[in-house]
């Protein structure tokens, strides 16, 4: 089955996360890039303030054709309960009829339940149909935690595709 990693990442744990995906269930990788100025204090604000109203960003790339591929592994931080702008962004403009859709988040450890049903309503409203999720605690965690925990959603993914 060919399959997608996309990911948007602010702090690289995200980043790392999916990377990770890729060695365990192959696939290509794709970074999601907002052209929007996010990095110190005031841009995470802003940031969470935009995530939370629910607002796009301008992105890069700013199409993908999905059609290749038969599925799609998205992944976002979670910022004030909520999907980031960038994948709000990228979930607008793809085409996910009849895809498979696994969604995985990081968040300090609260609002992912909000977010992961955000996506969820995102991709169902684009006709893909998900087949797994996952949330990853990553506060104050180093590689070595985000290292099993990414081999450990691998592990029940497998079991959701096949």
């Amino acid at each position: 089955m060919k399959s997608v990693i996309l990911y948007y990442s602010r702090t690289g744990k995200t980043r790392f996360l999916a990377e990770k995906f890729q060695q365990e269930l192959g696939g290509d990788l794709v970074e999601i890039r907002d052209l929007k100025k996010r990095k110190g204090p005031f841009g995470f604000l802003r940031g969470a303030r935009d995530a939370h109203l629910g607002l796009n960003t301008e992105v890069a790339p700013s199409g993908f054709d999905l059609s290749k591929y038969e599925l799609i592994i998205l992944g976002t931080p979670v910022w004030a309960s909520s999907p980031t702008p960038a994948l709000n962004t990228f979930l607008q403009t793809c085409n996910l009829m009849d895809k498979k859709v696994i969604l995985f988040v990081t968040s300090r450890g609260t609002g992912y339940r909000r977010a992961i049903d955000i996506l969820k309503g995102k991709v169902e409203a684009k006709g893909g149909k998900v087949v797994g999720v996952g949330s990853v605690k990553t506060w104050l965690r180093g590689k070595k935690y985000l290292f099993r925990a990414g081999v450990e959603l691998t592990k029940l993914w497998k079991t959701d595709i096949s």
